[in-house]
C-alpha cells in the first residue's frame, strides 16, 4: 500500500505533468506515423459461412475475416438438417458438395478471433405437414423446439455466447420453412405470438445454461415489401403484447434498400404511427436507412433500452447494377461507396452496437450477395482505422436525415490516438464534385485517401493543409474520402487520448456523460476516482514512452 493522495493533490500532479509536456512539445516534433490497429467490436459478417463453404473451405473464409480485422460472425445451426428425427441429432454431416461440422466450426472461429454468432432457425422436418394446406402443429411444434434449443445449448453452450432466434420471423418466406420445414420454397403468414412463444422457451433454455448469455430477437426483415402485419415496429410491439418483452436482450433487424443508396428516403409499406402504434395500409410510409433505425430503437428505448444489431444489411448485384450503369461504374464500386455510406452512419448512432454485412460468400438460397474485392478492402480499411476509435458524431449542417428532399452532404469524424479521422461523401451527383468545408479542425496538416484504397501509409495520401481559420475545403463526391489527421500536438493529442479513454470507460460503468471531469468529480464519488486516477497515470506513462521515443529519434 503507498501513500494516498488526497484528490487535490492529485489533480495539482495533472496540471504539473500537462506544464512539463506543454515546455517538451514546444521542441519536440513527433514522427509522422500511421494509424495503429485495434479490434473493430461492432462489425461482423452474416450469414452462415460454414454452411456455404464447409469445412474444407472454411480456414480460408475465417482467413479473409481476420484480415478484414472482423471478429463477429452469424453461423446457422438449421433445426430441419441437424434434427432429421426426433431426438436424434447430427453435429457433422454431408450436404450436397459441403460437409458441415459445427465443432470444426467453432473451433475454427476460436483461431481466427471471431466471436461465433448462433443462429437457430428453420423448424422440425420430422412432423407432419402438407404444403400449403396443413402446417407443422403449433403445440408440438414448440414443444420440440425446447428438445432441439436444449441439445443445440447442451452440445455447444460453452462455446456460444450469443444466440440468435428464428430470423426474419415477419417475412413470410422465411416463416414458411419453420411452418413447412421440408418445402424450401414454402411461405406462411407471419405469426409473432407463436414466435414469442418460441423466443421465451429459448430464452429460458440459453439463460438456465449461462444467465451470461445474450439472446437476439430477430433479426426482422425490413422491405418495401412490408404490410401492416409483418413491418417491424409493429412485429415488435405484438412481440410486446404477447408478453415476450423481457426474453430477449438485444433486437435483432435487417434492413433491404434495394437499388437506393442508403441515405435516400424510399417507400417502406405503410404508414406507421411510431407514438399511437397505428399502421394505415392506404398510406405508403417513407424513410431511410438511419431514420428508420431510429425509429426502432426510440421504441426499444421506450421499453427497456434493448441494444440494437443489424444482423444483415446489404445490396443484391442487380440492386447495384442500377446506379452502377447511372453512373459509369462497376458494381462492385457501387457496393464499396455503400458499405462505407451505410457502417459509418450506424456505428455513428447510439444504441447500435453491431452491424454485418451480407454476405462474404454466395447463398445459393439468395443468391446475388457476394462481397467483392473493392468492397472487402473499404471493410478492411474501416476495421483498420476504427477498431478503438470513438465517434464524435456528424458535423455537416447541411445533412439531413429528416428531409427527403435534401439528400445532403455527410462528414462523420472519429477520434483515434489523439487524431481525428473523417469519412465524408455526398449522397447524389454520382461522379460530380460538391464543394465541402470541414469547421473547426483540430491540427494543422491531414492526409486524404479514398475509402477503398490499398495504401493507407502516410506515403499513399495526398497531403492537405488546415487553414488559419481551422477550416479545409476540398472537393468531395459520392465515393466516399478518408481525411486522417497528421502530427498532432503532443499535449492535445494526450488531452484527447485521456478524454477518450476516460470517456469510454465511464461509459461503460455509469452510462454516457457529458464530460469526465464533472463526471469524476460530482457523480463517481471517491472510489470511482480512484480507479480514474490509475487509468490516468497509465496513459501518462504512455505518453512519456512516446516523448523518449521521439527524443531518442531526433538525438540519432
Amino acid at each position: 500500500m503507498g501513500i494516498r493522495l488526497n484528490h487535490s493533490f492529485f489533480w495539482v500532479k495533472i496540471v504539473g505533468v500537462v506544464v512539463v509536456l506543454l515546455m517538451l512539445s514546444a521542441f519536440i516534433k513527433p514522427k509522422e506515423k500511421e494509424i495503429g490497429q485495434a479490434n473493430l467490436d461492432s462489425i461482423g459478417m452474416g450469414s452462415s459461412i460454414h454452411l456455404r463453404v464447409g469445412t474444407d473451405g472454411l480456414p480460408g473464409a475465417y482467413q479473409q475475416l481476420e484480415d478484414m480485422n472482423v471478429h463477429w460472425v452469424r453461423e446457422e445451426i438449421p433445426w430441419r438438417e441437424v434434427e432429421q428425427t426426433p431426438g436424434q441429432y447430427q453435429w457433422y454431416y454431408s450436404n450436397g458438395t459441403t460437409y458441415r461440422d459445427f465443432h470444426f466450426m467453432l473451433d475454427e472461429a476460436e483461431k481466427h478471433d471471431l466471436e461465433v454468432v448462433a443462429v437457430l432457425s428453420t423448424g422440425p422436418a420430422y412432423l407432419p405437414h402438407v404444403y400449403p394446406d396443413q402446417s407443422v402443429d403449433v403445440d408440438l411444434l414448440v414443444e420440440n423446439w425446447k428438445n432441439y434449443v436444449q441439445a443445440v445449448v447442451d452440445r455447444f453452450g460453452d462455446q456460444i455466447d450469443y444466440w440468435e432466434i428464428n430470423p426474419q420471423a415477419n417475412n413470410a418466406d422465411t416463416w414458411g420453412k419453420v411452418m413447412f420445414p421440408t418445402n424450401l420454397d414454402a411461405s406462411s403468414d407471419p405469426n409473432p405470438f407463436l414466435f414469442a412463444r418460441m423466443l421465451t422457451t429459448a430464452e429460458k433454455v440459453i439463460k438456465k445454461h449461462n444467465s451470461r448469455d445474450t439472446v437476439i430477437l430477430g433479426g426482422l426483415y425490413s422491405s418495401p415489401a412490408n404490410t401492416c402485419e409483418t413491418t417491424p415496429l409493429i412485429f415488435l410491439n405484438e412481440i410486446k403484447n404477447a408478453g415476450a418483452w423481457k426474453h430477449f436482450d438485444v433486437i435483432a433487424i435487417n434492413p433491404y434498400w434495394e437499388n437506393n443508396p442508403p441515405e435516400a428516403w424510399m417507400p417502406r409499406g405503410p404508414e406507421v404511427d411510431p407514438e399511437l402504434l397505428s399502421c394505415d395500409s392506404s398510406s405508403t410510409g417513407s424513410s431511410n436507412l438511419v431514420d428508420e433505425i431510429r425509429t426502432i430503437r426510440d421504441f426499444a428505448n421506450q421499453n427497456g433500452k434493448n441494444p440494437i444489431w443489424i444482423t444483415e444489411i446489404g445490396w443484391r448485384e442487380d440492386w447495384l447494377s442500377y446506379p452502377a450503369a447511372q453512373h459509369f461504374i462497376t458494381t462492385d464500386q457501387v457496393e464499396a461507396n455503400y458499405i462505407v455510406r451505410s457502417i459509418i452512419p450506424l456505428i455513428s448512432e447510439d444504441n447500435v452496437e453491431k452491424i454485418f454485412w451480407y454476405s462474404l460468400n454466395e447463398d445459393p438460397v439468395n443468391p446475388g450477395f457476394v462481397l467483392g474485392s473493392e468492397g472487402q478492402q473499404a471493410l478492411r480499411n474501416i476495421g483498420r482505422l476504427l477498431g478503438g476509435a470513438r465517434s464524435l458524431g456528424q458535423f455537416q449542417q447541411l445533412s439531413s436525415y429528416a428531409t427527403p428532399q435534401d439528400l445532403g452532404i455527410y462528414e462523420f469524424r472519429f477520434r483515434k490516438e489523439g487524431r481525428l479521422i473523417i469519412y465524408a461523401w455526398t449522397a447524389s451527383g454520382g461522379e460530380s464534385p460538391f464543394l465541402i468545408t470541414f469547421n473547426d479542425l483540430p491540427g494543422k496538416n491531414y492526409r486524404a485517401y479514398a475509402a477503398n484504397t490499398q495504401d493507407l501509409s502516410v506515403e499513399g495520401g495526398m497531403e492537405l493543409t488546415v487553414s488559419s481559420d481551422q477550416s479545409l475545403t476540398i472537393y468531395v463526391n459520392e465515393f466516399p474520402v478518408i481525411l486522417i489527421q497528421q502530427n498532432p500536438n503532443l499535449v492535445t493529442s494526450l488531452t484527447h487520448r485521456m478524454d477518450d479513454g476516460l470517456k469510454k470507460l465511464v461509459n461503460h460503468q455509469k452510462g454516457r456523460v457529458d464530460s469526465w471531469f464533472d463526471a469524476q468529480i460530482s457523480n463517481l464519488g471517491e472510489k470511482a476516482l480512484d480507479w480514474a486516477e490509475g487509468k490516468i497515470y497509465n496513459l501518462l506513462n504512455q505518453s512519456f514512452d512516446r516523448i523518449e521515443e521521439n527524443m531518442s529519434l531526433r538525438n540519432n
